[in-house]
């Protein structure tokens, strides 16, 4: 009888745990365009340097330079983001491919999850947002992946996962004092033109838990994981739950690649489902205790 109390104990407690995802964005570029939005499965994207970006079905090709480029895309309506409550995740999956490589340890290509409090969303190609007055992203608050892409000929390094705590900086993520960052996990020594997939998820695991846990994979598993804890305290800042906006920032092509290629980008809101206990009911327990 005890065994079977046991196994009923841990067949619920797999039962409450299953969760069901929402895909906020699913954009593969299938129609070559990059301009239309239609939720989930195209949302515009905006770029810096629109003359370096080329778009094909499933690519999404941004040449590098020698400075600093941006690009970004929205997951929810403006005015509306995704607002997580405990228990819940948000999951952002990026399929890519670098080609020309170097040898570095600059954490250069940089991606965050994050939502503007103040401003519309900047729905336009601009190199612009890079601090002072009317900068549109400086007071973004959510969280982000600092990582290097490199051969590992001599250098490499591992990824920052962290927090967005000055909220007057220079830019969203040109700079890394803006961010309260833990560095973490194996170097992320990377093949050139080889495909790669990211994912940043967003566990509010408690109402003073957020965990940050960033992960990449090539062909041959997984490359390297880092976690960063918000506790509600880091920065003097809460917890960050509502999101709209994914953002990344690339540095000069030597410290990232001289053509960074995007297969696809996947948004999903991870929602516990109710406990399902109440589905066995005091029967189905009864009918157990009796067989034993």
């Amino acid at each position: 009888m005890k065994r079977a109390l046991l196994f009923l104990l841990v067949a619920c407690l797999s039962l409450s745990s299953i969760s069901s995802a929402v895909v906020l964005l699913n954009d593969t570029w299938a129609d070559s365009s990059r301009a239309e939005t239609n939720l989930p499965t195209e949302s515009a994207v905006w770029v810096g340097t629109p003359g370096n970006l080329t778009v094909a079905p499933g690519s999404l090709a941004y040449t590098q330079s020698s400075g600093s480029q941006k690009l970004w895309t929205h997951f929810a309506p403006d005015g509306s983001p995704v607002s997580l409550s405990v228990g819940h995740q948000l999951v952002a999956t990026i399929e890519f491919t670098p080609t020309g490589l170097y040898d570095n340890s600059s954490k250069s290509f940089r991606f965050c999850l994050v939502n503007d409090p103040t401003d519309p969303q900047v729905q336009i190609d601009t190199n612009d947002g890079g601090g002072g007055s009317g900068d549109p992203w400086a007071d973004s608050q959510g969280y982000a992946v600092f990582l290097p892409l490199s051969t590992g000929a001599s250098k490499s390094s591992n990824s920052s996962v962290g927090k967005h705590t000055t909220l007057t900086g220079s830019s969203l993520m040109d700079s890394t004092g803006d961010w309260t960052l833990s560095s973490g996990g194996d170097h992320t020594i990377v093949t050139d033109g080889a495909m790669l997939t990211m994912t940043l998820v967003l566990d509010y695991v408690a109402a003073n838990q957020m965990d940050v846990i960033f992960s990449i994979f090539d062909a041959g598993g997984l490359i390297s994981t880092n976690t960063f804890t918000d506790d509600g305290t880091v920065g003097g800042l809460p917890i960050a739950t509502e999101f709209d906006h994914l953002f990344f920032r690339f540095s000069k092509a030597s410290e990232t690649a001289d053509v960074i290629d995007f297969h696809s980008f996947t948004v999903e809101h991870v929602v516990p489902e109710p406990a399902t206990m109440a589905l066995l009911g005091l029967g189905g327990l009864l009918a157990i205790r009796k067989k034993r």
